[in-house]
């Protein structure tokens, strides 16, 4: 699996690591499984370390990056859980098999977008293993018209909506991010609801711009496709204009809530100030 595909195979590496911890805020059994299967060839290691600190720094980055994974997923999963929802749709949905691990989704429609290659994977990966959701796999790049299909797929824009955009909008230009938030707004009845991990605006300075210019050789991504993530909407700010009632959380606030430093000794914090997740809910007058 290669380019998303591969990005999808190392968050499910992050939430296995996540899952062997003694106090894993996630209990995925699928994902170290689905990591075997995607052979992509990560150097993630497969079990939490007794001390973390004491790994090499490439192991220490997937360490943390697993921190930030168990956080991210714990969040998504309770707000998942506290909409109680039967209509859910997951925009970018990787290799996270919630339809099957999440209790709360029993008997509910989960619509799970991604590439062709990520959802015929996980239909085959799965096939077998029950499932209390009604799973709806969609094929779907949402840089291009990916409403219509949705709906043709069973979904009802009249019913209250949980919406899930996880790790999907740092990947998008900012015209792009505007339209799927649009979208959204369009597509949703009221008392439906979002959870939204936002896309990190960059810095404008010179060492900024040689890191995206470096970026850019490396990955054959063409500059002008880089500055368009440098300055992303506020999908908050798009979402009270249309009516809606939301709220931000900061990765810091994450770490209080449930008692996870984002560090490897448990007492310092990598997150700063910046990143974060904006919740929204269109009233249902």
């Amino acid at each position: 699996m290669d380019g998303v595909g591969k990005t999808a195979v190392a968050v499910a590496a992050g939430r296995a690591l996540e899952s062997s911890r003694s106090d894993a805020l996630v209990r995925d059994p699928y994902a170290a499984e689905l990591v075997r299967l995607a052979d992509a060839g990560l150097p993630f290691p497969q079990a939490w370390p007794d001390d973390p600190v004491a790994a090499d720094p490439l192991e220490q980055s997937l360490l943390l990056s697993a921190v930030y994974v168990g956080l991210r997923t714990r969040f998504i999963d309770d707000e998942v859980t506290d909409a109680g929802l039967d209509q859910v749709v997951i925009l970018g949905s990787g290799l996270d098999p919630r339809a099957w691990r999440l209790p709360s989704l029993d008997g509910a429609a989960v619509f799970e977008l991604d590439s062709a290659e990520v959802g015929a994977f996980m239909s085959s990966a799965m096939a077998g293993v029950a499932s209390g959701a009604h799973r709806v796999p969609l094929a779907a790049d949402v840089t291009e018209p990916w409403a219509a299909d949705l709906v043709r797929s069973g979904f009802r824009p009249d019913a209250p909506t949980m919406w899930v955009l996880e790790g999907l909008l740092p990947y998008l230009g900012a015209d792009d991010q505007r339209a799927l938030v649009d979208d959204i707004v369009h597509l949703s009845a009221p008392g439906s609801r979002a959870v939204i991990e936002q896309a990190t605006a960059l810095d404008a300075s010179e060492a900024s711009e040689e890191r995206l210019e470096t970026y850019s050789r490396l990955t054959g991504l063409p500059m002008d496709e880089v500055l368009a993530r440098s300055s992303p909407p506020d999908p908050a700010a798009l979402l009270a204009d249309a009516g809606w009632h939301t709220a931000r959380t900061t990765i810091r606030e994450l770490e209080h809530l449930y008692s996870r430093a984002l560090s490897l000794d448990g007492t310092g914090t990598t997150s700063g100030d910046r990143g974060g997740f904006v919740t929204a809910t269109r009233p249902a007058r």
